[in-house]
């Protein structure tokens, strides 16, 4: 007979931060985000929401004073590498205004429910980690699910500002 592991593991409830107990989501440092959508769903194939997601991206940057270095908007999840410009508004701030300014979009074009997955993953990018990789990787998304032959072609990805670390 097997003996019972009796180790303690710590078990986390739904309501439990993703974020870093203590640290400044503010600070002017580089994050990699990947935003879900409400249960995997390819609500982004629909070009017009696509579209006006993207709109709503650029809209609430320029609001709160973000620099995005590139961003790639699949079918079913958002991936975005950005950075607070001394605006001391947190990473969370941002995505939950922009999680917000695009579900009513999405409201407006008929849907119904929930647009995004509650919460967020984040990445803060160390120093020794390389932007240009980590923005060829994003960019690159599209490759790799079949979406298209290059990079390029995709239409809803982009480099809109850029590095000036």
């Amino acid at each position: 007979m097997k003996k019972k592991d009796k180790t303690n593991y710590k078990t986390y409830g739904k309501n439990r931060s993703l974020r870093l107990d203590g640290f400044d989501y503010s600070t002017p440092t580089v994050y990699f985000l990947t935003l879900c959508s409400w249960r995997s769903q390819d609500v982004f194939s629909n070009p017009k929401l696509a579209e006006e997601t993207i709109k709503c991206l650029e809209d609430c940057s320029k609001g709160f004073g973000y620099r995005v270095y590139a961003y790639c908007l699949m079918p079913d999840h958002l991936h975005l590498l950005l950075t607070p410009v001394k605006t001391g508004r947190s990473v969370s701030q941002y995505v939950q205004t922009f999680k917000s300014l695009s579900t009513r979009v999405f409201w407006k074009s008929l849907g119904k429910g929930k647009l995004w997955q509650r919460g967020f993953y984040d990445h803060i990018v160390r120093k020794e980690e390389s932007l240009v990789e980590i923005i060829k990787y994003i960019l690159a998304n599209p490759v790799r699910k079949g979406l298209s032959q290059t990079p390029n072609e995709y239409p809803y990805s982009g480099t809109p500002d850029e590095i000036t670390l």
